[in-house]
Protein backbone atom coordinates (compact mmCIF):
# COMPACT_ATOMS: atom_id res chain seq x y z
CA UNK A 1 0.00 0.00 0.00
CA UNK A 2 2.69 2.17 1.04
CA UNK A 3 4.15 1.58 -2.86
CA UNK A 4 1.30 3.05 -4.57
CA UNK A 5 1.19 5.62 -2.23
CA UNK A 6 4.97 6.58 -3.29
CA UNK A 7 4.12 5.86 -6.46
CA UNK A 8 0.83 8.19 -6.63
CA UNK A 9 2.85 11.12 -4.76
CA UNK A 10 6.11 10.81 -7.17
CA UNK A 11 3.77 10.75 -10.26
CA UNK A 12 1.63 13.76 -9.17
CA UNK A 13 5.20 15.53 -8.68
CA UNK A 14 6.09 14.71 -12.46
CA UNK A 15 2.90 15.91 -13.41
CA UNK A 16 3.69 19.30 -11.53
CA UNK A 17 7.48 19.48 -13.02
CA UNK A 18 6.54 18.71 -16.33
CA UNK A 19 3.42 22.09 -15.82
CA UNK A 20 5.86 24.33 -14.37
CA UNK A 21 8.45 22.83 -16.92
CA UNK A 22 5.95 24.06 -19.68
CA UNK A 23 4.88 27.41 -18.28
CA UNK A 24 8.32 28.15 -18.49
CA UNK A 25 8.84 27.38 -21.96
CA UNK A 26 5.33 28.36 -23.38
CA UNK A 27 6.57 31.21 -25.01
CA UNK A 28 9.37 29.73 -26.95
CA UNK A 29 9.29 30.05 -30.87
CA UNK A 30 11.47 26.96 -31.49
CA UNK A 31 8.56 23.84 -30.52
CA UNK A 32 11.57 21.41 -30.21
CA UNK A 33 14.07 23.40 -28.71
CA UNK A 34 11.35 24.48 -26.08
CA UNK A 35 9.82 20.43 -25.60
CA UNK A 36 14.11 19.34 -24.67
CA UNK A 37 14.32 22.63 -22.37
CA UNK A 38 11.03 21.24 -21.09
CA UNK A 39 12.01 17.96 -20.65
CA UNK A 40 15.55 18.97 -19.12
CA UNK A 41 13.99 21.38 -16.55
CA UNK A 42 11.42 18.85 -15.44
CA UNK A 43 14.42 15.99 -14.86
CA UNK A 44 16.26 18.84 -13.11
CA UNK A 45 12.65 19.54 -10.65
CA UNK A 46 12.51 15.64 -9.98
CA UNK A 47 16.13 15.36 -9.35
CA UNK A 48 15.77 18.62 -6.64
CA UNK A 49 13.38 15.93 -4.75
CA UNK A 50 16.20 14.18 -3.92
CA UNK A 51 19.11 15.86 -4.26
CA UNK A 52 19.91 15.65 -0.86
CA UNK A 53 20.04 11.79 -1.11
CA UNK A 54 22.00 12.18 -3.64
CA UNK A 55 25.27 14.03 -2.20
CA UNK A 56 24.38 12.60 1.12
CA UNK A 57 24.66 8.89 -0.10
CA UNK A 58 28.40 9.75 -2.45
CA UNK A 59 29.26 11.01 0.83
CA UNK A 60 28.58 8.12 3.23
CA UNK A 61 29.93 5.60 0.15
CA UNK A 62 33.00 8.05 1.12
CA UNK A 63 32.79 7.41 5.08
CA UNK A 64 32.45 3.51 4.26
CA UNK A 65 35.22 2.76 1.88
CA UNK A 66 37.70 4.73 4.12
CA UNK A 67 36.55 4.12 8.04
CA UNK A 68 34.56 0.63 7.71
CA UNK A 69 37.56 -1.25 7.78
CA UNK A 70 38.95 -3.82 10.39
CA UNK A 71 41.74 -2.79 11.77
CA UNK A 72 43.63 -6.15 13.41
CA UNK A 73 46.82 -7.24 14.01
CA UNK A 74 46.65 -11.30 13.78
CA UNK A 75 49.41 -11.57 15.49
CA UNK A 76 48.67 -10.03 18.71
CA UNK A 77 44.74 -11.60 18.23
CA UNK A 78 45.04 -14.82 18.59
CA UNK A 79 43.11 -17.10 21.31
CA UNK A 80 42.76 -13.58 23.24
CA UNK A 81 39.55 -13.30 25.35
CA UNK A 82 37.85 -9.82 24.26
CA UNK A 83 35.07 -7.79 25.35
CA UNK A 84 33.43 -5.40 22.81
CA UNK A 85 33.05 -1.27 23.52
CA UNK A 86 31.12 0.62 21.20
CA UNK A 87 31.95 4.38 21.75
CA UNK A 88 30.84 6.80 20.02
CA UNK A 89 27.19 4.79 19.58
CA UNK A 90 25.02 6.13 16.80
CA UNK A 91 27.23 9.57 16.85
CA UNK A 92 25.45 11.65 14.35
CA UNK A 93 27.76 13.35 11.70
CA UNK A 94 27.37 16.64 11.10
CA UNK A 95 28.11 18.79 7.85
CA UNK A 96 26.24 16.28 5.30
CA UNK A 97 22.45 16.72 3.94
CA UNK A 98 21.29 13.14 5.61
CA UNK A 99 21.12 11.64 8.51
CA UNK A 100 24.58 9.51 9.27
CA UNK A 101 25.20 7.81 12.22
CA UNK A 102 28.76 6.54 13.30
CA UNK A 103 29.80 3.93 15.95
CA UNK A 104 33.39 2.62 16.85
CA UNK A 105 33.85 -0.97 17.77
CA UNK A 106 36.88 -1.94 20.16
CA UNK A 107 37.43 -5.22 20.70
CA UNK A 108 39.72 -4.91 24.25
CA UNK A 109 41.78 -7.79 25.86
CA UNK A 110 39.95 -8.08 29.25
CA UNK A 111 42.99 -8.57 31.25
CA UNK A 112 45.43 -5.68 29.92
CA UNK A 113 42.51 -3.38 28.23
CA UNK A 114 44.53 -3.35 25.00
CA UNK A 115 42.93 -2.29 21.38
CA UNK A 116 42.77 -5.94 19.41
CA UNK A 117 40.67 -4.68 16.93
CA UNK A 118 38.57 -2.48 16.01
CA UNK A 119 36.70 -1.11 12.98
CA UNK A 120 33.78 2.46 12.38
CA UNK A 121 29.89 1.26 11.02
CA UNK A 122 27.79 3.90 9.55
CA UNK A 123 24.06 4.04 8.74
CA UNK A 124 21.80 6.81 6.92
CA UNK A 125 18.65 7.54 7.14
CA UNK A 126 17.01 8.94 4.51
CA UNK A 127 16.57 12.50 2.85
CA UNK A 128 13.81 15.17 3.50
CA UNK A 129 11.31 13.29 0.85
CA UNK A 130 10.96 10.20 2.55
CA UNK A 131 10.76 11.57 6.08
CA UNK A 132 8.04 13.84 5.02
CA UNK A 133 5.77 10.96 2.85
CA UNK A 134 6.62 9.15 6.29
CA UNK A 135 6.00 5.98 3.71
CA UNK A 136 9.30 3.90 5.29
CA UNK A 137 9.51 2.55 8.82
CA UNK A 138 13.26 3.22 9.17
CA UNK A 139 13.36 6.43 6.92
CA UNK A 140 15.66 4.40 4.65
CA UNK A 141 17.24 6.28 1.49
CA UNK A 142 15.33 6.06 -1.88
CA UNK A 143 18.76 6.48 -4.10
CA UNK A 144 21.32 4.74 -2.45
CA UNK A 145 21.81 0.69 -2.21
CA UNK A 146 22.51 0.47 1.25
CA UNK A 147 21.90 2.05 4.43
CA UNK A 148 24.77 1.00 6.15
CA UNK A 149 28.37 -0.69 6.34
CA UNK A 150 30.32 -2.35 8.12
CA UNK A 151 33.71 -3.95 7.31
CA UNK A 152 32.92 -7.34 5.31
CA UNK A 153 33.81 -9.69 8.06
CA UNK A 154 32.76 -8.09 10.93
CA UNK A 155 30.52 -10.68 12.45
CA UNK A 156 33.32 -13.25 11.35
CA UNK A 157 36.30 -12.16 12.27
CA UNK A 158 36.52 -12.77 16.05
CA UNK A 159 36.37 -17.27 14.77
CA UNK A 160 38.76 -16.53 12.24
CA UNK A 161 41.36 -15.20 14.74
CA UNK A 162 40.59 -17.49 17.72
CA UNK A 163 38.85 -14.65 20.06
CA UNK A 164 36.82 -15.50 22.51
CA UNK A 165 34.15 -12.71 22.97
CA UNK A 166 32.82 -11.69 26.44
CA UNK A 167 29.96 -9.38 26.86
Amino acid sequence: MSGLFFLSVVGLLAYLAWRLADLAVRRMPNRWLAKGLQIALTLFLMGLLVVDELVGGYQFRQLCEQNAVLKIDPEKARGRTVKVVINPSDEIIFGVPITIYHSHHSYLDVKTSEVIAQYDSYSAKGGWLIRTLGISEGNAPITMEYSGCIPKNAGSFPQEYGLTRID
